[in-house]
C-alpha cells in the first residue's frame, strides 16, 4: 500500500508524511513535521523503519511509538502529551519532550540512550540507572522532581536541573562530579 493510501485521518500529519516525496510506507526513515497542527498521528505504525520523528510544537495529547522499533531519536517537546510509553524502542539515543504534562517516565531497557531533555513537564523521579551511556540529562523547571537516580560507575557529562527539588546527596554528587560549567542546579 502507497502513503497516500494509508488510514491516516490527521490532515496534517498525512500532509507531513507526503512532503518526505516517498511512496513506500517502508522507505520513511525520517519525518519532520514541527508546528504543523499535528492532533492526531494514527497511522505511525505503517513505517516500521521510522528512525528520527520530529513532532515538536504540535497539539499531540497522546502517541503510540511501540510498532516504530527503530526509533533512534524522538522529538516531542511542546505538546499536550501526559504520558509516553517508549519501552519498546530499544534503539533511541536522543529523546526530547520538554513542555508536556508528563508525570512518569519509564526508560528502563533504553540502553543506547544518551540524551534526556524533559525540562518543564511533572516529573517525580527519573531513574537513568539503565542507561549507561547516558550523556545530557535536561529537567529543569520539574518543580516536584526529587530523585534522579543515574548509572552506576558513569557520570553524565552535562545535568541540567534547576527549579527541582533534588535531594542533598545527588546535588552533591552532581557538583563534586561535573564541570561546573556544565551543572545547573
Amino acid at each position: 500500500m502507497e502513503i497516500k493510501d494509508l488510514p491516516i485521518g490527521d490532515e496534517a500529519f498525512k500532509a507531513a508524511v507526503l512532503e518526505t516525496g516517498l511512496t513506500n510506507p517502508e522507505d520513511v526513515i525520517e519525518i519532520r513535521a514541527r508546528k504543523q497542527k499535528i492532533k492526531s498521528v494514527d497511522g505511525l505504525e505503517c513505517f516500521p523503519n521510522l528512525k528520527l520523528l520530529d513532532l515538536t510544537r504540535n497539539q499531540l495529547t497522546e502517541i503510540d511509538v511501540s510498532q516504530n522499533l527503530l526509533l533512534e531519536e524522538l522529538y516531542l517537546g511542546s505538546n499536550e502529551l501526559e504520558e509516553l510509553d517508549v519501552s519498546h524502542n530499544k534503539a533511541l539515543r536522543h529523546l526530547e519532550i520538554f513542555v508536556n504534562d508528563i508525570e512518569s517516565l519509564n526508560l528502563e531497557g533504553l540502553t543506547q540512550l544518551e540524551n534526556v531533555y524533559a525540562s518543564k513537564n511533572d516529573l517525580v523521579e527519573l531513574n537513568l540507572s539503565g542507561n549507561p551511556l547516558i550523556d545530557e540529562i535536561q529537567l529543569s523547571h520539574n518543580e516536584e522532581l526529587n530523585l534522579l537516580m543515574l548509572p552506576e560507575n558513569h557520570v553524565p557529562f552535562i545535568v541540567k536541573a534547576e527549579n527541582t527539588q533534588l535531594d542533598e546527596d545527588v546535588k552533591a554528587f552532581l557538583t563534586e562530579n561535573l564541570a561546573s560549567h556544565n551543572l545547573k542546579i
